[in-house]
């Protein structure tokens, strides 16, 4: 009996255990955001995300017990900012296309081409350099100035495929550029193929990948993990064949083109089969009728390949204008394509094609440290810049990107180089923010001079007493304590001007950030209290960051400027509560980052407005140039740093700078 219950106790606990592991093994929920309006890749059915990324994801949880809370979002910039924000653990369907997010991208999970296609009744007026036709394509699938340099076309960019994809239907725009899947997709479910034109069928290949939550490599290595395993086991294919099948429009074209060639085949065996039975006139009238139509079919064929001719040369036409050089290379380094823009950009004017890219000296800069990585899978590079001297020992700044390009077997088979002179664009920039600097310098120096005058009056003061307390020890004592001080305070003001006032040099060093803020409040501080507003400091001690020193006073500078041009602005409406205004700057730091934050309770911005605050000459001053966020914003990439804007029309702006420690 003892034996017995033994049994049924071990029974229980094994039981007990069991039910324990299998609650412990489901542990983890992640909330994934994606835009509904990209299918076949992600879209809502019946309410319920479809499609092959929602399917990928799908079998990736299966495999590591993850739970997915789907949470539609349009527009793919909005799935990142409720990334940024924590809101969610991952954005899906991010096109790869070499941004530099905060969050991690994962390997990439689906991959298509940019084409253009064109309403059947507009192909006569494409061809047509004089007409003006509208092209509408989704932001960040091609560049603005990629689609605007087209000879005879007029951009308009919308924020998703299925936007553009209406506006092609609707006959608000005459051509579209979109992804090539996406598109095919909405036109087989629509039933208008026949109503629409491929004019170019490969412009630019375009990636898609998963983005993870910044600092969760945990998460973005499983992600990928599971990638490599779906195509290894093979069910990566079998997801990707469910939802896209590029053939099936290759084999409805050709069976168009059969069953065209035979009915007139077995209407031609027909007419024959009748003909023998009819008068000689009758047969001659059939057989001329007949010619006429074969005429009229060599004509269509006629007028086809006269179309794919203006195809390439439209292709080849784009390539030729871009203000970007263009160059394209395969694995033997050797140049299968070389433009004008480029041509100008190397001074080389003679054939090139066939000669290897480390033959010309620019090339050579820029892709001779990236030669054993560059065919990698996954390898891009993106919005770099390089500084070359040239001839005249004169500082030439380019822009580049590298993509690499895959085969039909997606094995990379070389790669295609742009390259952009940004040198008068830096220049002009540069010379406007100085303008700008200056600016904010004549009201620091107004602001500042009272805080000179008052040590200088004291010092004067001691100076005459002198020769009448000359022999007085306190008077001496005094003297010496209180001159040297005052001094000190006239030079650190003079320091923080003549340091607000450098050029730009990024030279980065360990800089203690409390020293900065108390350098640049300094400046301003005094102008804040002529104007009825308080100025309220909190920084913690031992806030250290790598960092450029002027470039960071500059940065801050700016910032409080605009917070306190903001809050006179308050004022001279009408503001009137009789207390001061307030501008709170704070400072602290967690476990990886050192946060800077500036508060006003100024004017305030719109929803609008903070988008568009960090975008060049973006400005609501009546005199303000628009470059201050934009430059500081730069600047802080350049220190490593990054910028978040929060802000309630009429009542504040929240600024927050963060570095990593």
């Amino acid at each position: 009996m003892l034996r017995k219950n033994m049994k049924i106790f071990i029974i229980l606990i094994i039981a007990v255990l069991s039910l324990n592991y299998k609650v412990s093994a489901i542990n983890t929920i992640l909330k994934v955001a994606f835009d509904p309006n990209l299918p076949p890749y992600q879209f809502l059915e019946n309410d319920k995300p479809a499609g092959m990324h929602i399917d990928l994801l799908n079998k990736i949880a299966e495999r590591y017990d993850f739970l997915i809370e789907y949470i539609p979002i349009e527009g793919t910039y909005r799935c990142m900012e409720a990334l940024e924000n924590g809101d969610v653990d991952i954005a899906l369907g991010v096109i790869n296309n070499n941004v530099k997010y905060e969050a991690g991208l994962s390997e990439s999970i689906s991959q298509s081409s940019i084409f253009m296609i064109v309403n059947n009744n507009r192909l006569i007026d494409f061809n047509n350099k004089n007409n003006n036709l509208v092209t509408v394509f989704e932001n960040d699938t091609i560049s603005y100035s990629f689609a605007h340099n087209m000879e005879n076309l007029r951009a308009i960019v919308v924020s998703d495929q299925v936007r553009a994809f209406n506006y092609l239907v609707s006959g608000r725009a005459d051509a579209l550029i979109g992804v090539k899947n996406c598109i095919l997709h909405q036109l087989e479910k629509t039933g208008i193929e026949d109503d629409y034109t491929i004019v170019n069928n490969f412009m630019v290949p375009i990636e898609y990948s998963i983005a993870i939550k910044p600092g969760d490599k945990d998460l973005l290595k499983k992600i990928n993990n599971g990638i490599q395993q779906l195509r290894i086991s093979g069910e990566y294919k079998k997801i990707h064949d469910k939802w896209i099948n590029e053939d099936k429009y290759i084999v409805r074209d050709i069976i168009k083109r059969i069953l065209y060639i035979a009915a007139l085949a077995a209407a031609a065996v027909a007419v024959i089969f009748i003909f023998n039975f009819r008068m000689n006139i009758l047969l001659k009238r059939q057989v001329n009728e007949k010619t006429k139509e074969l005429k009229r079919i060599n004509k269509d064929l006629e007028n086809q390949i006269l179309e794919t001719r203006n195809n390439n040369e439209l292709k080849n036409r784009i390539v030729e204008s871009s203000p970007s050089g263009i160059i394209v290379f395969d694995r033997e380094w050797k140049i299968t394509l070389f433009n004008q823009s480029a041509s100008k950009l190397t001074n080389i004017y003679e054939p090139v094609i066939g000669k290897n890219v480390f033959e010309i000296g620019l090339l050579n800069n820029i892709l001779n440290d990236k030669k054993d990585m560059l065919f990698l899978k996954d390898i891009r590079f993106s919005n770099e810049e390089i500084t070359i001297k040239n001839e005249e020992d004169e500082n030439i700044i380019y822009r580049y990107g590298i993509y690499q390009l895959f085969d039909l077997d997606n094995n990379v088979r070389g790669a295609i180089l742009t390259i952009e002179d940004i040198t008068e664009e830096t220049n002009i920039k540069e010379q406007i923010f100085e303008k700008e600097k200056n600016s904010a310098l004549n009201q620091i120096i107004a602001g500042i001079a009272h805080e000179i005058r008052n040590p200088l009056t004291s010092i004067k003061t001691y100076i005459e007493l002198i020769p009448v307390k000359i022999n007085n020890l306190q008077f001496q004592n005094q003297l010496t304590e209180f001159v040297p001080k005052e001094v000190e305070r006239v030079s650190d003001l003079i320091k923080n001007l003549i340091d607000y006032a450098k050029p730009e040099n990024n030279y980065k060093e360990d800089i203690d950030l409390k020293d900065v803020i108390r350098s640049c409040t300094a400046l301003m501080g005094h102008a804040m209290e002529n104007e009825r507003i308080a100025l309220n400091i909190d920084i913690e001690d031992g806030l250290h960051i790598e960092a450029d020193r002027n470039q960071l006073t500059q940065i801050l500078i700016n910032i409080i400027l605009n917070g306190f041009e903001s809050m006179k602005e308050k004022i001279s409406r009408g503001y009137d509560t009789g207390e001061k205004l307030n501008m709170n700057i704070k400072a602290w730091k967690n476990e990886n980052y050192v946060f800077l934050q500036v508060i006003d309770e100024g004017v305030g911005m719109s929803e609008t407005e903070i988008k568009k605050s960090t975008e060049p000459f973006f400005t609501t001053k009546s005199n303000g140039t628009g470059l201050g966020l934009y430059l500081s914003k730069q600047y802080l990439e350049k220190n490593d740093g990054i910028i978040l804007i929060d802000s309630e029309k009429h009542k504040y702006t929240k600024i927050t700078l963060r570095f990593e420690r």
